[in-house]
């Protein structure tokens, strides 16, 4: 039993003074459990031989590098869910941006929507009132001494779809590029009674409405189709000078209309 308390003395010493040592590697940890295993197993074989004796404790080496290093794993784990739920808020914040984003691009799109309906419609609004053009128009007072190479200028409108001739000056301006037809009817009671049909101060058609006999008026008629490009101007010129006279009301007309854009 001496024996037993001198080997258990022994390694208490050993133990106490192992204790007091700081570790530096994993080896040497490795030798510390060793030891304390070792004196726990003395100690309770000695306690079971003498139970006056009584067991002795195992302090914590709290400066160990075991402690020290599950202090450290503690801490980084702590410093990385701060860190981790930082990042999950911030990827939660560019997630709700990237969807009011979404929804402000699905807005914009239904608008872009309206808006290009609404354009389509004014588009072919507008494709449709420049496709239709067609005025037919009358003197009101009888033309007489008219001087050559004036405009005859037709002021009693009857039809103008589109306002593409102007009563004030007598021409007919093409609103868009297409084939046009265009008709003259004159009418006179003197042999003068001419007029001509002109494109861009181009003379395409004359009318002759001489009169031939004391019984009946001079008439004469003429037709032209034309292509033109928008802004180009078609107008009706007297060609006589003179005793010259070209009948008004429903005896003279002048009119035209787009046949197709072109």
């Amino acid at each position: 039993m001496n024996e037993t308390q001198s080997v258990l003395s022994v390694a208490l010493s050993c133990q106490s003074l192992y204790i007091q040592h700081k570790y530096v590697n994993s080896v040497g940890n490795m030798v510390f459990w060793t030891w304390i295993l070792l004196l726990r197993y003395i100690s309770d074989t000695a306690c079971l031989l003498n139970p006056e004796i009584p067991p002795p404790t195992t302090p914590t080496p709290i400066n160990s590098p075991d402690s020290q290093f599950m202090r450290q794993l503690l801490l980084q784990e702590q410093q990385l869910r701060i860190e981790l739920q930082k990042q999950i808020t911030s990827i939660q914040s560019q997630v709700q941006d990237l969807r009011n984003n979404v929804d402000t691009c699905e807005n914009n799109y239904r608008n872009l929507q309206s808006t290009f309906a609404e354009f389509n419609k004014n588009i072919s609004a507008s494709t449709n009132n420049l496709s239709q053009v067609a005025f037919f128009v009358r003197l009101r007072n009888k033309i007489t001494n008219h001087h050559q190479s004036t405009i005859i200028v037709f002021d009693d409108v009857q039809l103008n779809t589109g306002n593409a001739y102007d009563p004030h000056i007598g021409t007919f301006t093409a609103p868009v590029d297409g084939i046009y037809k265009f008709d003259l009817v004159l009418s006179s009671d003197v042999e003068n009674g001419h007029g001509e049909i002109m494109h861009n101060g181009v003379r395409v058609l004359d009318v002759y409405a001489d009169k031939l006999n004391s019984m009946w008026y001079g008439r004469g008629s003429g037709s032209i189709i034309v292509r033109m490009t928008q802004g180009d101007k078609v107008w009706i010129q007297n060609t006589d000078t003179g005793n010259t006279v070209i009948n008004a009301g429903v005896e003279t007309a002048f009119s035209g209309h787009l046949l197709y854009p072109a």
